[in-house]
């Protein structure tokens, strides 16, 4: 118990003679106030914690070097903080950059298919965007499975055609129709 209120003694009186002066050294090297703060406070913690092995003549030194190698630390975890973030950025810029023209090419898609004969889009519909066989689609509408065929091969020459009149539009896709759409 009385060793307890010794360092509890101790420590006070040089939390009371060196918190200013560390602090200031903190905040010229960081030029940060809550930041210094915070380096002179874990400053504090680390030596109450070890203030058994702390030989008074030493702490001066102690704690200003203490305070010097928090602040160096503060400055590598800032660089940390800045390379990530700049590689978060670019990784959502080029995800927004992505999925912006993946939505163009969807929309463009979309009025092609919009353009074709209700018939020809549903077959087209059901084979592609389904990914029904023939033979599936055909039964569903009671027709032929060549039929089916000749219903995409049409439908895929009238959205090669629809494709050429856009591609020569300003900002026209730069995918082939027939990747995207099977």
């Amino acid at each position: 118990m009385l060793k307890k209120l010794l360092y509890e003694n101790t420590f006070n009186q040089i939390f009371t003679q060196h918190y200013t002066r560390l602090y200031l050294y903190a905040y010229h090297l960081t030029n940060d106030a809550e930041a210094s703060r915070d380096i002179v406070s874990d400053v504090f913690a680390k030596l109450w914690e070890d203030i058994k092995h702390i030989k008074q003549e030493n702490v001066s030194g102690y704690l200003t070097t203490t305070v010097r190698n928090r602040c160096i630390d503060h400055f590598r975890h800032q660089q940390v903080e800045i390379q990530y973030t700049k590689e978060y950025f670019a990784e959502v810029d080029t995800f927004y950059t992505d999925y912006t023209e993946a939505m163009r090419q969807d929309i463009l898609i979309s009025k092609m298919l919009d353009k074709l004969p209700a018939m020809t889009r549903h077959i087209l519909e059901e084979c592609y965007l389904a990914r029904k066989t023939y033979q599936q689609v055909a039964d569903e509408m009671n027709i032929s499975p060549n039929t089916v065929k000749k219903y995409i091969s049409k439908s895929l020459k009238m959205l090669k055609e629809l494709f050429g009149s856009e591609k020569d539009l300003p900002n026209g896709p730069d995918f082939t129709t027939e990747t995207y759409i099977i």
